[in-house]
């Protein structure tokens, strides 16, 4: 940054005359320097300013600065098209990712369907939409408390699971709160059936219902759990913080014990020995039945849900827009046309799928520290 130089010329004809009549007496000589003093700084801020925006990066209006950063595929990080909302939900025709709704007071975490006119999402202050085909209507939670996640074995059987020991069930008419024995922040819910479905939250709790009532289950652990996803009755996962991953062959939780500290956000069972998890600075691991692998992601960026079609059609969802799709072979990046965190992903075939997100400068954000992990 350069300073020009000035004289005292630079001050207005007034200033000067107005300091020099008041020198006259020396009960005002001290007030007469600090004038000069203040009028030679203002000269310079101002001085010093010129043209001192060149070269500095541009900054969207919600304050962050617009980068430009390559990841291994060589694709620049995308330019937000939504920025002055405070959600957004994406969809897939299996040839291009499309934003279909904006909200705005609206915070989204998660989204399930039963066909593409009939889906579901949820978010903060018992934010419940629903899609018939033709637009997102509200519907009555009567709860607000922010919703995690949202799952679902048919239209009248749906499960919420959110802050305070909040669970809610859908009947196909109206949403319904369970009286739980737990305050416990609840972030994942997964079910079979009616009459086998999990959800987990902090300091380890894990819930199970039999149709009938829910009961505690012993996890063994104390760390937050963040993801619950199975295939079977014997063979369900669940995945937290320090690099958490519990299995539960039926009867009881059992702890793998992995080469990672990191945060693990979301499980995907693909088959009986095909698992995912994803999590912090895009950390992807996969188990085979006897191995667990670190997979190349590509990317630095948090992921934040996982979701499979089948086991060679696989998808992440992260922090900046991040989309990844898995082939059975590799993982490539998708542009999403957003720089939105993306925490849902749900789809009823490979050309229809959605993704719900929030935008990165909202409110929300100061809330992610403790419930999804932001760095």
């Amino acid at each position: 940054m350069e300073y020009k130089s000035f004289s005292l010329d630079f001050m207005s004809l007034g200033t000067y005359d107005m300091i020099t009549k008041y020198m006259k007496t020396s009960s005002t000589f001290f007030i007469c320097v600090l004038l000069l003093m203040g009028h030679f700084l203002i000269a310079n801020i101002n001085l010093a300013n010129d043209g001192s925006m060149e070269n500095q990066p541009l900054k969207y209006e919600w304050g962050l600065e617009e980068k430009t950063v390559k990841n291994e595929w060589g694709l620049e990080e995308q330019t937000p098209k939504h920025d002055k909302s405070d959600s957004i939900i994406l969809h897939y025709d299996g040839k291009a990712w499309d934003c279909i709704y904006n909200g705005h007071g609206i915070w989204l975490n998660s989204i399930c369907g039963f066909g593409e006119n009939d889906i579901f999402a949820v978010g903060d202050n018992g934010v419940i939409l629903h899609y018939d085909g033709n637009s997102w209507t509200k519907q009555e939670s009567n709860v607000t408390h922010r919703l995690n996640r949202i799952w679902g074995g048919s239209r009248d059987n749906v499960y919420i699971s959110g802050d305070y020991g909040t669970i809610l069930h859908y009947n196909g008419t109206k949403w319904t709160k369970y009286n739980m024995m737990t305050n416990n922040w609840l972030s994942s819910t997964w079910g079979l059936n009616e009459k086998y479905i999990f959800v987990v939250g902090a300091l380890g709790k894990i819930l199970h219902y039999d149709g009938r009532k829910w009961k505690e289950q012993n996890s063994g652990t104390t760390s937050w759990l963040y993801g619950v996803r199975g295939n079977s009755k014997d063979n369900v996962y669940a995945v937290g913080d320090y690099g958490t991953v519990l299995h539960y062959n039926g009867k009881e939780w059992k702890k793998f014990v992995l080469n990672t500290n990191k945060r693990l956000m979301s499980v995907c069972v693909a088959g009986s020995n095909d698992v995912f998890v994803v999590g912090a600075d895009g950390l992807i691991l996969h188990y085979d039945g006897i191995n667990w692998t670190r997979q190349r992601s590509g990317t630095n960026n948090w992921l934040r849900k996982i979701w499979s079609i089948e086991s060679n059609n696989i998808f992440a969802v992260g922090d900046y827009g991040t989309i990844l799709h898995y082939d059975g072979t590799k993982w490539n990046k998708q542009k999403s046309g957003t720089n939105y965190l993306l925490f849902g992903i749900w789809g009823d075939r490979k050309d229809n799928i959605y993704v719900v997100g929030i935008n990165s400068s909202s409110h929300y954000n100061h809330m992610l520290d403790v419930s999804y992990g932001a760095k």
